[in-house]
């Protein structure tokens, strides 16, 4: 568009960039900004807002920067071959605080977690694994839309948690309550239970719940696998207080350091104390 504009003898501008091609108003902005520091474009108008500004082209700087890019977007993919990457992104989940109240995750260089969570559901192809101790009926529901369209598409779904065998407990009654919704959609075939509640060999059998004895051991780790690409590893509960109203921190991984949740994931579900359970 850069150079047809200049062959053309045309003004370009930022709106008309984001117009007629994937780019946001703000990033197609950003771009432009960047031509004017080195030149390669020149302000033609001074709008009051630059997005609006009309442009013209130098076509010879225009495409030595150009070039230099393409070379530049070579190099880092053959660096990124050569030396495994991985992309760490901050999230959060804020505090039902009114000292919180102005926040955002962008006034701390974060992502907000509920949103990003679903945002990756949403990408996922293949399969989800979802490990966490505490499953709530408001939390859940605030990932079982998305849930129930990745399942939708073919995507498995392996939750992880702890007292499932449990009739009584929380969190199968919850689950239930998911897998009654995923019968309705006819998905169910897509999901795999699992319970990783392991008790001592002398602990009673009417013991063996949410309100009796003390697991001997049991898993309090909160993870989210999304196809081996991305992992989310952090504080948060599937509650709508994790969700919602506590603080909540955690990180998104997308890169090589996925593989070591993956293969920890995948020694856990082969483990003795990992049990299939039908709901």
């Amino acid at each position: 568009m850069f150079l047809v504009s200049a062959g053309r003898s045309e003004r370009i501008s930022p709106a008309a960039v984001a117009r007629d091609t994937e780019l946001s108003r703000e990033a197609a902005t950003d771009l432009f900004r960047q031509l004017l520091q080195v030149e390669a474009i020149q302000r033609e108008t001074y709008e009051a807002e630059l997005v609006d500004t009309q442009c013209r082209v130098d076509p010879t700087r225009t495409r030595e920067i150009f070039e230099r890019t393409q070379q530049s977007i070579r190099t880092l993919a053959a660096h990124r071959q050569r030396v495994p990457t991985t992309e760490v992104t901050p999230l959060v989940t804020f505090p039902d605080d009114p000292a919180f109240s102005g926040s955002t995750p962008a006034s701390f260089d974060m992502e907000g977690l509920l949103s990003s969570l679903a945002s990756q559901v949403k990408r996922t192809g293949r399969e989800i694994v979802l490990l966490s101790p505490f499953f709530e009926g408001d939390g859940l529901g605030r990932l079982a839309d998305v849930l129930l369209d990745a399942l939708d598409r073919g995507v498995e779904l392996t939750i992880v948690t702890r007292y499932l065998a449990d009739s009584e407990s929380h969190n199968h009654n919850v689950i239930d309550a998911f897998m009654e919704r995923a019968s309705e959609r006819g998905v169910t075939s897509e999901i795999t239970l699992v319970d990783y509640t392991v008790w001592e060999e002398t602990t009673p059998i009417d013991e063996q719940r949410q309100d009796g004895e003390n697991p001997q051991f049991t898993l309090h780790a909160k993870v989210m696998l999304f196809d081996s690409r991305a992992a989310y590893v952090g504080s948060a509960n599937v509650t709508d207080y994790g969700f919602n109203r506590y603080l909540e921190l955690g990180v998104l991984l997308e890169g090589a350091r996925v593989t070591a949740f993956r293969d920890l994931c995948e020694f856990l579900l082969d483990s003795d104390g990992a049990v299939a359970v039908d709901l």
